[in-house]
């Protein structure tokens, strides 16, 4: 970033306090380029003009940065409502003409902080982390690793059990060798696993690919699908029992993570799906979850555990199931969803913290570490 002052960017200098430039960062390549959006236009709409200069980018999918202020406008931003189509340019916008290169749009002190309001690939694994730190600029939740971590399920997976945290029985397949052998894993899911049992993409989130096999004819069709996402697949245990999740944010004052209450998650579907997760009455979020404060508790300790051994920063969200007694851990969000339905603003409310107070949480903690790297004299 260009020249610096003695106060990070956006706070009290010589010349006065002045807004702090947030540049939200949404879209993407990403196949939940959908539910950015839906974030996104809902944190633009949510952040205080008298507090924040916003700056809305667009991500393209060809990974071109464009300026969007047309969307500080857009009626209903960020209703979550999945029938409202992503919003387009503003008309008469080439994107040829108006896209940008990374540095021109947020770099040499355009922004304070990066709002990273994008879900799965490039956005949530470490990809746009690792640029936005060539660059020198701040930007919330967490960092490359810990976002690369997260979103690689059986990696992350790897770390937990390192640790002692109980995870689904699981078998990681690759496409090499499904392609050779996929008879002998199939007779191996039977074996080890057995049926019903749940097929998911390794590296992608919203349960996209996500699907329940009941034999071995439906078990070769969900792995072929799920490998429309990516190079490996996850086959694990179903679970039967309560479906929790639990919302991880930094305390204002301190830094120190905070678990937000526990949610109870009631797909009426066979699982949380896609759909179930952004339509409307597809689901129940039970907020506190309907299970003994023990548990609760249980799942609380467990979700700050799975944050900080990942080694998430700002927010995170834990999904988890009560079964037979015991709390297993699916997997961590390092960018939860933070459209109207999402489970993050939920577990918020529950605890007094309002969607715009939440957002300050996150944009104090990203300032927060990046006064802690700049370190003193520097």
């Amino acid at each position: 970033m260009s020249a610096r002052s003695d106060a990070l960017p956006g706070e009290s200098s010589p010349r006065g306090p002045r807004r702090v430039r947030v540049a939200v960062l949404l879209g993407g390549p990403s196949p939940e380029r959908q539910v950015s959006w839906w974030s996104g236009t809902r944190v633009i709409a949510a952040l205080d003009a008298a507090e924040f200069d916003v700056l809305p980018v667009e991500i393209t999918t060809e990974g071109h940065w464009l300026p969007r202020p047309d969307l500080r406008r857009l009626p209903g931003a960020g209703d979550g409502s999945p029938a409202a189509p992503p919003p387009g340019p503003a008309p008469g916008t080439s994107l040829v003409r108006e896209a940008r290169q990374i540095g021109e749009v947020v770099g040499g002190g355009a922004v304070d902080v990066a709002f990273i309001a994008m879900h799965g690939p490039y956005g949530e694994d470490g990809t746009i982390q690792g640029m936005l730190e060539l660059l020198g600029i701040p930007y919330t939740g967490s960092g490359v690793l810990a976002s690369a971590l997260a979103m690689d399920k059986l990696r992350s997976r790897q770390v937990l059990q390192a640790n002692g945290i109980p995870v689904p029985a699981y078998l990681p397949v690759e496409r090499t060798r499904w392609a050779a052998d996929r008879a002998a894993i199939a007779a191996r899911v039977g074996r080890d696993l057995g049926y019903p049992c749940v097929v998911k993409p390794n590296a992608v989130g919203s349960s996209l690919g996500v699907a329940i096999a009941r034999d071995e004819a439906a078990l070769a069709a969900a792995v072929d699908d799920a490998f429309g996402y990516g190079e490996l697949v996850l086959i694990e245990e179903h679970l039967h029992g309560t479906e929790l999740t639990c919302a991880i944010v930094d305390e204002p004052a301190s830094g120190e993570p905070q678990a937000l209450p526990v949610i109870e998650i009631v797909p009426h579907r066979e699982f949380f799906t896609y759909e179930a997760k952004y339509v409307p009455g597809a689901s129940e979020e039970i907020v506190p979850a309907r299970i003994p404060a023990a548990a609760a508790e249980r799942a609380q300790a467990i979700a700050l555990r799975v944050h900080r051994v990942i080694g998430c920063e700002g927010f995170s969200r834990v999904d988890m199931f009560l079964a037979a007694g015991n709390i297993i851990v699916l997997e961590a969000n390092t960018i939860p969803g933070l459209s109207e339905g999402s489970l993050i603003p939920r577990a918020a409310q529950a605890a007094g913290i309002g969607f715009p107070d939440l957002l300050r949480r996150v944009i104090a903690s990203a300032r927060r570490r990046a006064r802690t790297r700049r370190g003193p004299g520097v």
